[in-house]
């Protein structure tokens, strides 16, 4: 029986078998080495960013234009580019702040971030950005987003109803608010949204 397992062992396919496991094992400790140092790279640089973001004498604009605001994981990209979308629009410069929300809404749709998670995010990018085109009064641009638009739930019926009607197209807008109070919402929602609509 030991004769057996001593030439079980000797086998060269064992022999392949155990190199090659130490190879795969040794290649994923590297990548996650490599991942690590990456990842504390990227946080110092999220860290330094930060710091700038913070600075009152520095305009949205020039931070954007001087700041290296690329990082490999995709979450402190979305985070920076929220804040300095914030401080565009605390300026004034809403266009730049719809921008830095698109460009983050973007970002977001492609994240492998958790589906839940992800949606509620995006949500919330597409309310910004929307409003954002309300108040500069871009119908074009906003209603361009709202068309690439896919996840069409009651709220993005009723965004979408509230953007039209702000630029009078009563027709588009009350079709959206039908549309919202068709999708899952409740009694009190269907009465806030038939409040909305233009007469």
């Amino acid at each position: 029986m030991v004769d057996q397992i001593l030439n079980f062992i000797k086998n060269k396919y064992f022999i392949g078998t155990v190199a090659a496991v130490v190879v795969v094992y040794a290649a994923l400790s590297f990548n996650q080495y490599l991942s690590e140092e990456q990842n504390k790279k990227d946080f110092k640089k999220f860290i330094s960013v930060n710091e700038r973001l913070a600075n009152t004498e520095l305009s949205a604009e020039s931070l954007l234009s001087n700041s290296d605001l690329n990082f490999n994981e995709v979450g402190y990209e979305i985070i920076v580019k929220t804040v300095l979308a914030k401080k565009a629009i605390d300026e004034g410069n809403l266009t730049l702040g719809a921008t830095l929300f698109e460009d983050a809404y973007s970002k977001t749709k492609e994240s492998n971030m958790n589906l839940q998670t992800k949606n509620i995010v995006l949500e919330q990018f597409r309310e910004n950005i929307v409003r954002i085109y309300m108040e500069i009064d871009d119908y074009e641009n906003g209603a361009k987003f709202l068309e690439m638009g896919n996840n069409r739930d009651a709220s993005f019926y009723e965004l979408a109803g509230d953007f039209y009607k702000y630029f009078g197209e009563n027709e588009l807008a009350n079709e959206n608010y039908d549309l919202a109070i068709s999708a899952d919402t409740d009694d009190t929602q269907k009465n806030l949204i038939n409040l909305k609509r233009p007469r």
